[in-house]
């Protein structure tokens, strides 16, 4: 059986890619972006490979939809193998400039998106006792930049919990995490 991996935002960018290089490794993918109207370049790449990819909707920033996207995966595969969490988005801006639906939405895509899609897929590795859990971070992640600090934060806060996870969950559940930066 082939293992599978569940990357978001690969409408664009380092998302598309990985699932592109995914896909041409064996694995089977579920390539997942919030607006699938920009599934449109991954579609032809597929039809050009004839890769094993499957483009399925999830908004990391609404819990509801990361859960069905992973019970839809889990229901059809019966498990999740890898998870990559990619999507992400920049934002540079003072926090005196910005707006508190800003300061929110920042977090929400860049942080609480990694939390909640993990906490969907653990339970299963857990069950399954293994696992990846991939974290596409930033060096915005390891070193405060000037007029970009509610991304750092973001980041840094990624890069905690990624860490903060690793020290029980990797050795009593075999589930390993990376940071990518």
């Amino acid at each position: 059986m082939k293992r599978n991996v569940l990357i978001t935002g690969t409408s664009s960018g380092v998302g598309l890619e990985a699932s592109l290089l995914f896909a041409s490794k064996g694995y089977k993918v579920y390539a997942s972006m919030r607006n699938l109207a920009k599934a449109t370049a991954l579609k032809e790449k597929i039809k050009e490979g004839d890769l094993d990819i499957e483009i399925v909707e999830l908004d990391v920033t609404k819990i509801d939809s990361i859960k069905k996207a992973v019970e839809t995966i889990v229901e059809k595969d019966g498990k999740i193998d890898v998870l990559v969490n990619n999507a992400g988005a920049g934002f540079a801006k003072t926090t005196e400039q910005s707006s508190e639906e800003e300061i929110r939405w920042v977090t929400d895509v860049n942080y609480h998106g990694v939390v909640f899609c993990t906490q969907a897929v653990l339970p299963y590795m857990r069950k399954q006792r293994s696992g990846q859990i991939i974290s596409v971070t930033s060096v915005g992640g390891l070193v405060g930049q000037p007029f970009n600090e509610l991304y750092c934060g973001a980041k840094f806060a990624v890069e905690g919990y990624m860490e903060g996870l690793a020290s029980y969950v990797t050795d009593a559940f075999n589930i390993n995490f990376s940071c990518v930066e």
